[in-house]
């Protein structure tokens, strides 16, 4: 265990004292920052401009229903509209209005007259057909105000109507949890994602390191010293130590730097119940899904010599990971199908699976104790079989191994 322990604290210290991991530590926290709020921030930053258009309908009322829709939604896309209703639903007013638009008089007209109303089907011309929000706009004002005016023909109050198209909200719990659906796929989501980018980030790291020790030759010096599994349990955990302490100082400098919009998560969470053992089995299987396919890409590190051959065959090493993405849906919707069961026991899709069940409906602990038990027996067996390879591997040079070869490393090592 003193080896281990070793190999880990010169693996952790020869990186966090680079001049890489401390410009990626506080690089990528910025560009983060800034690909997320500039976005956001220009996509809802409202406009001072007032839109100019004209509807063209069969009838004042369903015109000035359309205006009046327009305008509790101005707001929302964070502009006005000018709206004139017109009543002329001719070919050549058609014309006039396109003429009008193509020289900046208007910037556009909707064509909502009776026969586009009843075939569900509105024409905007425009001279910008670009803004989303506005075409989102102009769809929800036309639909309200075409249901407005069916209810009003059927003797309902202007009152009563806009009562009846207010939205119903339906908050789905099954008595023990309060988190929705949608919550908890997204937080499951969430750790697919952290681990995800963290495999890639970092299981990169790892296989690198062992390339270029195993290419070096100084591992048949260190190897006179300690064992090839100690070796290769102290580069994973050692590198893996690294990226966690990356992760923590970016989930520290983002407390820090989003406590103005920890307001706002408050009320976006309220009512959410989310129980204290949710937020220990993310840590467990980040942690464990994270050493585990960091142990794969040792043992890819292991097997190739160049980092060119070991880039194009790391989708043997993620490809695990992107099934079990896919998978995710299934097992929300069904999470005690037979197939959800068998899935979320294998170690290579676990870290997602089994907690995507737990998050929907907690399976029996037997299963969550299984799970993690095959988890931590299978990254000791990638760490063995990476030292085995690596014990036969260090003594190769040139050509890739072939599948028979590598069998008989294994063999034989």
């Amino acid at each position: 265990m003193r080896n281990v322990w070793l190999v880990i604290q010169r693996e952790y210290l020869e990186k966090v004292r680079t001049k890489a991991f401390i410009f990626t530590t506080m690089f990528i926290p910025a560009v983060m920052g800034l690909s997320i709020f500039l976005p956001t921030k220009m996509a809802t930053m409202k406009s001072s401009k007032v839109t100019h258009i004209a509807v063209v309908a069969s009838s004042q009322a369903t015109g000035d229903a359309i205006r009046s829709q327009l305008a509790e939604r101005s707001q929302d896309i964070g502009g006005k509209y000018a709206v004139d209703v017109d009543l002329t639903a001719t070919e050549a007013e058609h014309a006039a209005l396109a003429a009008k638009v193509k020289s900046g008089e208007l910037d556009g007209f909707l064509w909502a007259t009776d026969d586009a109303l009843a075939a569900r089907s509105v024409t905007y011309t425009a001279r910008n057909v670009s803004d989303f929000f506005e075409g989102v706009a102009l769809q929800a004002a036309v639909t309200m105000a075409r249901m407005q005016l069916r209810l009003t023909a059927h003797g309902i109050g202007p009152d009563e109507t806009k009562d009846l198209m207010q939205k119903v909200s339906v908050k789905v719990e099954t008595g023990e949890k309060k988190a929705s659906g949608e919550f908890m796929f997204i937080f499951t989501f969430i750790l697919g994602a952290m681990l995800f980018t963290t495999v890639l980030v970092y299981g990169i790291s790892v296989m690198r390191s062992v390339l270029e020790e195993k290419n070096s030759r100084v591992m048949e010096v260190l190897l006179s010293a300690l064992t090839p599994k100690e070796l290769m349990a102290g580069k994973i955990i050692g590198v893996a130590a690294v990226g966690l302490t990356q992760i923590a100082i970016w989930a520290a400098l983002g407390a820090v730097l989003g406590g103005p919009y920890a307001l706002a998560a408050s009320q976006v969470l309220k009512g959410v119940s989310i129980p204290p053992a949710t937020l220990v089995f993310f840590a467990v299987f980040f942690l464990l899904g994270y050493l585990l396919y960091s142990s794969m890409y040792a043992a890819l590190g292991a097997l190739v010599n160049t980092d060119q051959e070991g880039q194009q065959l790391q989708i043997v090493v993620m490809g695990p990971l992107l099934f079990a993405y896919l998978m995710m849906f299934g097992v929300l919707r069904q999470p005690n199908s037979a197939l959800a069961f068998w899935l979320s026991l294998v170690p290579f899709f676990a870290p997602l699976l089994m907690y995507m069940r737990i998050m929907v409906q907690p399976p029996p602990a037997w299963q969550v104790a299984l799970s993690i038990a095959l988890l931590i027996a299978t990254i000791y067996g990638m760490v063995s079989l990476c030292a085995r390879i690596y014990r036969i591997g260090i003594l190769m040079y040139g050509k890739r191994p072939t599948l028979p070869e590598i069998w008989k490393w294994l063999k034989y090592a």
